[in-house]
């Protein structure tokens, strides 16, 4: 989710301590800047590179111990102002509340983000879910809740979250049956679309092709085709695969990507075996945003690895 969604949503958490959401409630004011604070590891992008934010993005900044630092600073940073009342464990409190919203929003989408010891995903959300940010909004909106008000927030959530859980089991259902009418399944994942919330974007790997593709309930509702599929690609049985998932930049790509389609191209005029990795979980329209690329001799040693992260011409060397 972008900055401002999380800062909303820590906002909105905020409005359960029981005080009013207003710009001179430090409650609030903490909540909202621990919301966004994980997002602290774009610098990486700034002072490295964008193969190093993919590595580390979402990471050790969204681990308990970073939210409880960063909600410290920040409430150290808030008690330097005059507020009518201020007490700083309540406000690190609803900070860290904040920023613990962040971590586990984060975990509900198809990138994942890291909690403890290892990056988890739900694969519900998509990076902006325009139901959550209404009870945002209404949270902050309406002025004093009372607990009724707050716990049937609270209700309405997680009750959006099990539909979407629901409607995701049944996409995947009906994806394996549709698919192992004519195909040797070995996988299928489902994923919130990037651009529709209510879309679930699929991959499908056989013994022979791989699949990318989107589903749309509403369209299974009304009895018409519900699976569309994007790109299929066909899977190739070739020694030099394994050279790939064993390299460096193999290890850091089938780290960020479990859902990877590798293509052979061969240049004869060098003899060199070019391997290109395509992460197929994020696509817009026909287009993949993450790949790799691994260059090999003809005796499969290698001569140069890069990263291709957004866009293929963004190439940066892995060693």
């Amino acid at each position: 989710m972008d900055p401002l969604t999380h800062g909303l949503i820590g906002a909105a958490v905020s409005t359960f301590s029981g005080t009013p959401a207003a710009i001179d409630n430090p409650l609030m004011i903490g909540a909202a800047l621990g919301a966004m604070s994980p997002d602290l590891d774009f610098v990486i992008r700034i002072f490295k590179n964008d193969a190093e934010y993919m590595k580390h993005h979402r990471g050790h900044s969204h681990t308990v111990p970073f939210l409880a630092v960063f909600s410290l600073a920040i409430t150290a940073g808030l008690s330097l102002f005059t507020f009518n009342a201020f007490d700083f464990l309540t406000v690190f409190f609803w900070t860290f509340l904040g920023a613990l919203s962040h971590t586990l929003m984060d975990i509900l989408n198809s990138y994942g983000a890291k909690l403890f010891s290892k990056k988890r995903k739900l694969s519900l959300l998509t990076l902006y879910d325009p139901f959550i940010s209404l009870v945002g909004l209404w949270l902050i909106l309406t002025g004093e809740k009372n607990t009724f008000e707050l716990v049937g927030a609270a209700i309405t959530v997680l009750l959006y979250l099990t539909l979407r859980h629901i409607n995701k089991t049944n996409a995947a259902h009906e994806l394996l049956n549709y698919l192992s009418r004519e195909h040797h399944l070995i996988e299928v994942s489902v994923y919130p679309s990037l651009r529709s919330f209510y879309k679930w974007d699929f991959v499908a790997h056989t013994e022979t092709h791989d699949y990318v593709g989107q589903y749309n309930p509403w369209m299974s509702l009304m009895s018409k085709d519900a699976i569309r599929f994007i790109q299929t690609f066909k899977r190739e049985d070739h020694e030099v695969i394994s050279t790939f998932n064993a390299s460096n930049v193999g290890a850091i790509f089938g780290e960020f990507s479990p859902n990877l389609h590798i293509r052979i191209e061969t240049n004869d005029e060098d003899d060199l075996i070019i391997l290109r990795a395509i992460d197929l979980r994020y696509f817009m329209k026909d287009r993949f945003m993450h790949h790799a690329t691994l260059v090999l001799d003809a005796q499969f040693n290698i001569v140069s690895s890069y990263l291709h992260p957004y866009r293929l011409k963004n190439a940066i060397p892995v060693y």
